[in-house]
C-alpha cells in the first residue's frame, strides 16, 4: 500500500548540492521550485542545449554547464528524455559511483534499468509534475530495498520542497501515477480549455473566461481538500431536482464522460508500461513526455 511517511533514524537535510541533468519542462519546473523553497541549496544544471543553457543563465541562481561532473556528496536528479537515457548512460556511467544517489524523474524507465545502466544501487524512481514550478507538485516515488535510508529521505525532502510527495511500495504503481499525476496537469488543462471555449462562445472575453475557469477549478479543488465528503457527494449537493446542474451532469453521463476519463488514464498508464518494457529490453521507444 502507498504511504507518505518514511521511517528515519536521523533528521536529514536537503543535499548540499543537487546536480540536475536535463532542464526541459520537468527539470526546469523542479529547478524553479527548489530556488523558491530551498534557496540555500546549490544547484548545478547540466544541459546540452545551448538555447536552454542561455535561458538558465539568464534566469540566475544556479550554475549552468554542458558537462556532467559528480563530486562526493552530490545528489543527482536525472530529467533527460527517456529515449536518450541509453546514450547518456553509456557516455556518463564512469562518473557514477555505486553509492551515488540518483532521483529519476523520467517516465517509463524502471529503477532497476537505471541502476544497472549507471552502476549505482541508489536509485529512486519518481514521477513529479509541472505544478512543481509553483510549489504545488504532486510526486509519487518508489525506492527498492537496496536504496539507503538517507537517499530515500533526501529524495522525499527534495520532492516535498516542490509540493507533496507519496511513496509507494510497489513500482507497478509508478506507471499508474505517471498517468494520474504526471499527465494529470495536461488532462485537467484540457478540460479547463473546454470551459474557456464555452465562455468565449457565449461572449465572455478570453481574460474573463480564463479567470472564471481558474477560480472554479482552483476553488473546487480547495473545497474537496478541506472536506471529508467524497467528490461525488459534493457534486450531488450542487444538483437540485430538474435543475441546471442536473441537466449538465445528465449530458456528461449520456456522453459517458467518466468512462472516457478512466479510459484516457488507463491508456496513459499502459503507455508508461510499454515504454518501461521497451527501455528495459534496450529496444528504445518513441518520444515520451514527463
Amino acid at each position: 500500500m502507498p504511504h507518505t511517511d518514511t521511517t528515519r533514524t536521523t533528521d536529514p537535510e536537503l543535499p548540499a548540492r543537487i546536480v540536475m541533468v536535463g532542464c526541459g519542462h520537468m527539470g526546469f519546473a523542479i529547478v524553479r521550485g527548489l530556488l523558491g523553497s530551498a534557496p540555500d541549496c546549490a544547484i548545478v544544471a547540466v544541459e546540452t542545449s545551448p538555447q536552454r543553457r542561455e535561458m538558465l543563465t539568464e534566469f540566475g541562481g544556479i550554475a549552468v554547464t554542458d558537462e556532467l561532473e559528480i563530486a562526493p556528496g552530490d545528489f543527482v536528479v536525472i530529467a533527460v528524455p527517456p529515449q536518450v537515457f541509453g546514450d547518456f548512460a553509456a557516455a556518463q556511467r564512469h562518473k557514477f559511483a555505486p553509492e551515488t544517489p540518483v532521483l529519476s524523474v523520467m517516465a517509463g524507465l524502471n529503477a532497476g534499468t537505471i541502476a544497472e545502466a549507471l552502476g549505482t544501487t541508489q536509485v529512486v524512481r519518481s514521477i513529479p509534475n509541472t505544478p512543481s514550478e509553483v510549489f504545488q507538485g504532486m510526486s509519487v516515488y518508489y525506492a527498492g530495498p537496496a536504496v539507503a535510508e538517507n537517499t530515500v529521505a533526501q529524495s522525499d525532502l527534495l520532492l516535498k520542497a516542490i509540493g507533496k510527495a507519496l511513496r509507494v511500495d510497489s513500482e507497478e504503481l509508478i506507471d499508474d501515477a505517471t498517468a494520474f499525476c504526471g499527465g494529470g496537469p495536461a488532462f485537467v488543462s484540457y478540460i479547463v480549455d473546454a470551459f474557456c471555449q464555452f465562455a468565449a462562445d457565449r461572449g465572455f472575453t478570453a481574460e474573463a473566461g480564463r479567470e472564471m475557469a481558474v477560480q472554479v477549478f482552483g476553488g473546487t479543488a480547495t473545497l474537496i481538500a478541506h472536506s471529508d465528503k467524497p467528490p461525488m457527494q459534493l457534486c450531488r449537493e450542487v444538483m437540485t431536482p430538474n435543475g441546471t446542474t442536473e441537466r449538465g451532469i445528465a449530458a456528461f453521463d449520456a456522453a459517458e464522460l467518466k468512462n472516457s476519463v478512466m479510459t484516457a488514464l488507463a491508456a496513459s498508464a499502459q503507455r508508461s508500461r510499454e515504454l518501461a518494457s521497451a527501455m528495459s529490453s534496450g529496444a528504445g521507444a518513441g518520444a515520451a513526455d514527463e
